[in-house]
């Protein structure tokens, strides 16, 4: 759903007249009731493995905000400080139960992450038993939208996602596509959904490449999808009309490294997903880079409005990591504000019930770096339209440039603007 300037501005007013603040903070928080002088948040994040890119600016995102929320705690005379304990999960979903399970012998309630959806996925059943509340601010996979658990996501389900793509690869002329895809539970969901939306706008998707998250050498599964690709375009006869759907992490780079060595996959159009778009690593990699613009390459990735906070939260992050931070990474910033801010709305419990049920009823009434960050039924972002990023060169320079939106309309079928 995209919400008009006139209707933010409204719900705004409102929320400034029950005494949430339209931008940094809740104003009023709940009185304490004998708080802690230091609560301490736990986050799970990818600084190294396939996700490294997010991870590292994501890091920054909660190092700026623990810098902003106790600002905010001392102007408001509160004696409580915050401190987050970042742990490395390596992209992997064992070692991310490993650190949770660190974490939760330390006390901690509340842990922003993990990143991804396989992460999530596998800590889920452990968070949900201990009573540990986990706050993602880039796990998209469709199927982990459940009513009641113990994730919340401040971004929005991959279904929307999904369907920008589709409506991307339609307009641009493509009516088969072949996926080549990352084998875990948000390849598997995104695949899916693609090819759903695909098939409803009149194309056909080819049965696809699946392969191995632990996959270093590409060359079997390349050669297999160059072999589909060449057997669509000998079968619908216009190369224009078939393209490759990848929805893949930081095995990018070696993807497109190989890719190149292939006639029929190099001459298609690709397209990509959230966990690419300003990828660092594919803009640092030049023969990939190359690969990524001769073969176009857009990839959506959840887009914010750019506010005024928008702003100046993105200008510190980008100053840290010295490339423009990726929206999820302003995600986890929001993310632990709203955790803060939970905690304060409890009277300052770290009881697990109450934490999840201010939680949902914060992010409701908060309005962050991203926007509102209001919560669905499931406790993922309600709201949210799609960014297109490709790469382009520069005098030498590799960069990502923002070449298309996709607007999501409530109970109608999406559009690029």
């Amino acid at each position: 759903m995209a919400l008009t300037t006139k209707t933010i501005a409204v719900i705004a007013v409102i929320l400034l007249v029950v005494g949430f603040a339209a931008g940094w903070f809740l104003r009023t928080p709940a009185p304490e009731v004998a708080p802690q002088s230091e609560v301490v948040f736990g986050a799970l994040l990818s600084l190294t493995g396939s996700a490294s890119s997010m991870g590292e600016s994501g890091e920054a995102a909660l190092e700026l905000a623990v810098e902003d929320v106790n600002k905010h705690l001392l102007s408001i005379g509160s004696k409580t400080r915050i401190r987050v304990i970042v742990e490395d999960t390596k992209t992997d979903p064992a070692v991310a139960l490993e650190k949770l399970q660190s974490l939760a012998g330390k006390g901690i309630k509340v842990v922003i992450g993990p990143q991804s959806s396989a992460e999530v996925e596998t800590v889920k059943a452990y968070a949900d038993e201990n009573g540990i509340l986990l706050v993602s601010p880039s796990s998209v996979a469709p199927s982990l939208a459940i009513p009641g658990d113990n994730v919340f996501r401040l971004c929005p389900d991959a279904t929307h996602q999904a369907e920008a793509v589709a409506r991307l690869m339609w307009e641009d002329g493509v009516r088969v596509v072949i996926p080549l895809w990352r084998g875990d539970v948000w390849g598997d969901d995104l695949a899916k959904a693609t090819k759903d939306s695909f098939e409803e706008l009149g194309g056909t998707v080819v049965d696809g490449v699946r392969y191995s998250p632990t996959t270093e050498d590409f060359s079997t599964e390349l050669e297999s999808l160059n072999s589909k690709v060449s057997q669509a375009i000998a079968q619908y006869g216009d190369v224009d009309s078939v393209g490759v759907y990848l929805l893949a992490f930081g095995e990018v780079v070696p993807i497109f490294l190989q890719a190149q060595n292939y006639t029929s996959i190099s001459t298609v159009k690709w397209y990509g997903n959230s966990a690419v778009a300003l990828d660092k690593e594919l803009i640092s990699n030049p023969p990939a880079a190359q690969f990524a613009i001769r073969t176009g390459f857009p990839n959506p990735t959840y887009a914010v409005g750019k506010t005024e906070k928008y702003g100046l939260v993105e200008e510190q992050i980008r100053k840290k990591i010295g490339r423009p931070p990726d929206n999820y990474a302003l995600a986890a910033y929001d993310a632990l504000w709203v955790a803060t801010l939970s905690y304060l709305a409890t009277g300052g419990t770290n009881d697990s019930d109450a934490l999840k049920k201010a939680l949902p009823q914060t992010a409701g009434s908060y309005f962050g770096a991203t926007g509102w960050t209001a919560l669905n039924e499931a406790g993922d972002r309600k709201f949210g339209d799609y960014d297109f990023w490709a790469v382009r060169e520069d005098n030498g320079t590799f960069l990502w440039e923002r070449v298309a939106r996709f607007q999501v309309d409530s109970g109608l079928p999406g559009r690029r603007i």
